[in-house]
């Protein structure tokens, strides 16, 4: 499982690098020649000393020079747009229909709420379980295509590394890489946040091979956060030398997949555009929140008893941790458009060994305060955590952007709250046996390919 696993891992590098420069933008160019057209006129006048009747006999003594010059010049404007219609990190879907009722694999809400202390190599499933299976894509594109006589939302794309699953038996699980999906919208609310009805035929073919048709109902996306509610059908194969058969410990055989399915998803880090949108310079672009990114993390003074990175309950002066991978900041609509609301897929803190929590999906709420405009914000913020852990972290950032997608954070705040035992081993032999924990820290956080906007960026102020 843990060798099947790191195909999302290596998915989502690849996105990390091939998402940001290729089919991102589009920069036209326009050569113009600048003419500069001018004439000089000089008069001068030759007397000779003395009175001089320039009357009727004698001609006049003044002429005059013309002169007239051209100077010409190229100018090339460049202009950079969008060049995508869907562009996203990480999508996840919950089966509330799926495979086998009797092997539920339990893959809670969106498809992310897990049993995390569960061994999926040899777990199969539990009949009680609301979520039978789930759908993940890492890596997602989508690009216009002009199909019948250039008809708008029509779509051509793919993702890094998708996966059907259809219940807790791995071996039915359909995996692959770069499947081709052609999709097409139907567009009822065409104001942001998007509402639109989405019809996709997919086919798959390595490890898996199979056909995945669907129809959605999607909402969004706010600084790349969407919801989208899904029924299809796929069908396909694998060979018994697929990894999936290969890593279960109940089936060394080809399989055959036919799975129906609905449930609710999520997607982060995900953005879209209408076929107008594209037609808009970078420049011009709505941006909907304060902080967008891939991943944000830090090293925290805390004060605790045992560093949370050294061995032997040694004590050290940087003993806790931060770590926040997918996170949207978006902009509320009231008072000054300076609070906001936002979410990670996943957030962790440490405050030392034995003194940490994890959350999927937290609910985080703020303020943003410029301090010096394209330099320096502040946002003291609270932040709630459900699931697994259950704690509250309130603080407050103090962000320097280095660059567009490089920011350092000073960092100061609280933490407090508790974690149960339902987190797997891994954790738990890394950081120590989970518990209580409450406690103050300090720290530097780093935040790559994470975007800070600014006011006059945010599209309530324009």
């Amino acid at each position: 499982m843990k060798k099947l696993l790191l195909a999302p891992v290596i998915a989502s590098l690849i996105f990390s690098t091939w998402g940001c420069g290729i089919g991102l933008n589009r920069i036209e160019k326009d050569t113009y020649t600048i003419s500069h057209r001018d004439t000089t006129t000089e008069y001068h006048v030759q007397n000779a000393p003395g009175n001089r009747d320039n009357g009727v006999i004698f001609p006049s003594s003044r002429t005059f020079k013309s002169e007239r010059y051209l100077l010409q010049q190229d100018s090339v404007v460049e202009r950079e747009y969008p060049d995508f219609i869907r562009m996203g990190a990480f999508e996840s879907v919950g089966f509330l229909l799926g495979g086998d009722k009797d092997y539920a694999l339990g893959s809670g809400l969106f498809g992310i709420f897990h049993d995390f202390d569960k061994d999926y190599t040899n777990y199969r499933g539990d009949p009680d379980k609301v979520f039978v299976g789930g759908l993940y894509r890492i890596g997602i594109g989508e690009w216009r295509l002009r199909w019948f006589r250039d008809a708008k939302n029509w779509t051509i794309g793919s993702s890094a590394f998708e996966a059907i699953v259809p219940d807790a038996r791995l071996e039915k699980t359909l995996l692959s890489i770069a499947p081709i999906y052609v999709r097409k919208r139907w567009f009822l609310s065409e104001d942001i946040p998007y509402l639109c009805l989405t019809g996709a035929v997919g086919i798959g073919y390595y490890p898996s091979q199979y056909i995945n048709t669907s129809l959605s109902l999607d909402l969004g996306s706010l600084s790349g956060l969407n919801f989208r509610a899904y029924a299809g059908f796929a069908a396909g194969q694998h060979s018994a030398s697929a990894p999936q058969v290969k890593e279960s410990n109940f089936s060394n055989e080809a399989q055959k997949t036919y799975i129906p399915y609905a449930g609710i998803g999520v997607s982060l880090l995900d953005f879209f555009n209408l076929v107008e949108e594209t037609e808009t310079e970078w420049k011009d672009y709505k941006h909907s929140g304060w902080d967008i990114g891939l991943m944000q993390i830090g090293f925290l003074s805390t004060g605790s008893d045992y560093s949370s990175f050294a061995e032997d309950n040694e004590e050290g002066m940087l003993n806790g941790l931060m770590l926040r991978f997918l996170n949207a900041s978006t902009a509320i609509p009231v008072l000054n458009n300076q609070f906001y609301a936002g979410t990670s897929l996943f957030s962790m803190i440490a405050l030392g060994k034995y003194e940490w929590g994890v959350g999927v999906l937290p609910i985080r709420v703020g303020y943003w305060q410029t301090i010096l405009a394209d330099e320096l914000t502040t946002e003291p913020f609270m932040e709630f955590n459900y699931y697994p852990s259950s704690f509250v972290n309130i603080g407050n950032r103090v962000n320097l952007r280095i660059s567009e997608q490089i920011n350092v954070s000073f960092i100061i705040g609280y933490a407090s709250g508790s974690t149960s035992e339902v987190l797997g081993n891994n954790l738990v032999d890394n950081f120590g046996a989970p518990g209580d924990f409450s406690g103050t820290y300090i720290g530097l956080t780093i935040g790559f390919m994470d975007k800070i906007f600014f006011p006059e960026e945010i599209r309530y102020n324009k």
